[in-house]
């Protein structure tokens, strides 16, 4: 036999917590808004990630582009 734990979230100061939560039930529209800003953070990750990559100046980049454009590589 196996058992569940619930857990009630809401405003409704009449519900209890019913134990440990291992099982959590959300209004759907609560859900999504937390979906959305889990992606959010998870952009929110990548984009410090990228600013501990190596950069160098817009200028040079357009160079080398430039360079290799017209066959010329100064690679």
């Amino acid at each position: 036999m196996s058992t569940a734990t619930l857990t009630i979230v809401s405003d409704d100061p009449t519900l209890k917590d019913l134990g440990e939560r291992e099982v959590v039930l959300v209004p759907l529209d609560k859900y999504n808004a937390l979906l959305d800003r889990l992606v959010d953070l998870e952009d929110v990750v990548d984009m410090l990630e990228v600013l501990k990559e190596p950069r160098r100046p817009l200028a040079e980049y357009l160079a080398e582009v430039r360079a290799r454009a017209d066959g010329g590589c100064k690679c």
